[in-house]
């Protein structure tokens, strides 16, 4: 497996012609979030309301005292959606 991938990126430094993995990486990323979407509220996730969704995990600002909004443990079938 790791072979052909260094064959591949080796060909394609070569002939001049990068790969460009962007979409599929930026694709399976997503996925993964909407698992973790599907399991912390128990409900069916589609690809839209991924797209849509208003979900913040990170706070809007950081700064050096490193206090952090604890936010409550997700549980299935409890946590909305949002």
């Amino acid at each position: 497996m790791y072979q052909r991938e260094h064959d591949m990126l080796f060909a394609s430094l070569r002939h001049h012609q990068p790969i460009n993995d962007g979409k599929r990486m930026a694709t399976s990323t997503l996925l993964a979030i909407m698992g973790r979407m599907a399991a912390y509220t128990g409900q069916e996730i589609t690809w839209d309301m991924a797209m849509n969704s208003q979900e913040r995990l990170f706070p809007d600002t950081v700064d050096w005292d490193g206090t952090f909004p604890m936010l409550p443990r997700a549980q299935p079938g409890v946590t909305k959606f949002s």
